[in-house]
């Protein structure tokens, strides 16, 4: 299934004005080979791009997101094609899992690896004042460690660096201070997504309730949702900030409030989670430790 959608996006730029702007975005489920002739910028991409387990596609202006589901054996062939990109740089996140992904329609789709990469007019994102802090220049491969993945049976290929959440938390705080309204209000999304169960990534939301700009202010209000039941510590900071003539603020404060007040108890997963990152980091400081 291929479905292509125009899409209403409201930006702070396009990519560079306040305005609302059209995206196009195309999404295509299973596993239908992708021509190379759209992916001559990272030569050697095709054996992952098409790798059998991948399960879902989305493009969005030039953004595109590749999603794979499968065992370590599966994984490990798509790490071994991965390392052979004639790229700069190529990365592997390792990231607690597990993880789904929503198509177009909602539907969700459950994943083991993802890779990620930037082109077309999306790509002048990595350009903007801190932009490559927030965005990958270069394609990524994105590990979710969940029940089918184990951290025991992948093999590290040559070729390729593998980092995790804490060195992304890093990049997104110091991209964060842009002075790129585009960088400070998408990025903040990022972040959150990132690890919504972090207490600094929570903190570094908050305090974007004081940009100088309203509509950094407007996104930050919405991603405190993603905390959950945490940005309980954000109700007064937010109802601060409501205190605007802006009414598109005012309103998307109080749903945020609604939000954070209802949101589930996410106690157990949050251990999970951080039980995860524990060992993703003990795996790759070890690997860092056989390369010293």
């Amino acid at each position: 299934m291929k479905k292509t959608v125009l899409l209403l996006i409201v930006l702070s730029a396009c990519l560079a004005f306040d305005s609302q702007c059209w995206a196009w975005a195309t999404e295509q489920c299973g596993n239908k080979p992708f021509h190379e002739v759209n992916y001559k910028d990272w030569p050697g991409i095709m054996p992952v791009v098409n790798h059998t387990t991948r399960v879902y596609q989305i493009w969005v202006n030039g953004s595109q997101n590749f999603y794979y589901k499968g065992d370590a054996a599966a994984l490990n062939d798509c790490l071994k094609k991965f390392s052979a990109l004639k790229v700069p740089v190529r990365e592997v996140l390792i990231r607690p899992g597990p993880a789904t992904t929503k198509t177009l329609e909602g539907q969700r789709i459950a994943y083991d690896w993802q890779l990620s990469i930037m082109g077309g007019i999306s790509k002048r994102l990595t350009t903007l004042e801190g932009g490559s802090k927030i965005w990958n220049k270069h394609p990524m491969l994105i590990i979710n460690i969940g029940d089918r993945v184990n951290l025991k049976e992948i093999h590290i290929p040559k070729g390729v660096k593998v980092i995790e959440i804490r060195d992304l938390k890093k990049r997104y705080h110091e991209g964060l201070l842009s002075s790129d309204k585009t960088v400070r209000g998408w990025g903040s999304a990022r972040l959150a997504k990132l690890d919504a169960y972090d207490q600094e990534n929570l903190e570094r939301v908050i305090k974007l309730l004081n940009d100088d700009d309203e509509w950094v202010r407007l996104n930050a209000a919405g991603v405190l949702t993603y905390f959950g039941r945490k940005a309980r510590a954000a109700i007064p900071a937010l109802k601060e900030c409501a205190k605007t003539a802006n009414e598109g603020l005012k309103k998307r404060i109080e749903k945020s409030i609604k939000e954070i007040e209802n949101s589930e108890d996410k106690a157990d997963l949050e251990r999970a989670h951080k039980e995860r990152l524990l060992q993703i980091r003990n795996f790759v400081e070890a690997l860092n430790e056989q390369k010293d």
